[in-house]
């Protein structure tokens, strides 16, 4: 057994529990340790290393088919983060534009269904720009603030709760 068949066999563990990542731990450690058992005991057989590492699969096909299995959808990530907070305020860090960001950042997260893409495109386009621009001419106009920041307090607490679950709802991935 040379160092680098070790190498190989260690980067491949490395990638098949790089693509679990979003897999509840328990799941992960436990398809981790019974590929590299699998791999350990087919070697002590004196089998090459490449063609065991070729039947056993692609790592990035082990792990799709454990997605797949326990339900698992991406987790949110810096994307979801971004949309979230520039969905009420990108139109006015970077007037207009940054509210398109937001969007094209939310309608392409699969961490959301789309009626809450719906919400999030459709409550106040620009978000908060239009009733910070009013609320000079009346107090009362900053009660047009509540839409923009309560839809996007309602999809930060769908991507944390769905985050921490790590289950899929029907709808997603759009």
């Amino acid at each position: 057994m040379s160092t680098a068949d070790d190498d190989r066999v260690a980067l491949y563990l490395a990638q098949l529990q790089e693509e679990l990542r979003n897999v509840a731990p328990r799941v992960r450690d436990r398809v981790v340790r019974e590929v590299a058992v699998r791999i350990a005991a087919e070697r002590e057989s004196g089998a090459d290393v490449r063609a065991i590492l070729e039947s056993v699969g692609d790592p990035l096909d082990i792990a799709a088919d454990v997605r797949e299995r326990h339900g698992v959808r991406e987790r949110s990530n810096w994307r979801e983060t971004a949309a979230v907070l520039l969905l009420p305020f990108g139109g006015v860090v970077i007037p207009i534009a940054g509210w398109f960001v937001a969007v094209y950042l939310l309608w392409s997260s699969p961490v959301w269904s789309v009626p809450e893409k719906l919400a999030g495109t459709l409550v106040f386009p620009c978000g908060t720009l239009g009733p910070l621009l009013l609320v000079g001419r009346s107090p009362w106009y900053a009660l047009l603030l509540a839409p923009p920041l309560a839809t996007a307090g309602y999809l930060a607490l769908r991507m944390v709760s769905d985050s921490a679950e790590g289950a899929t709802r029907p709808g997603r991935g759009v």
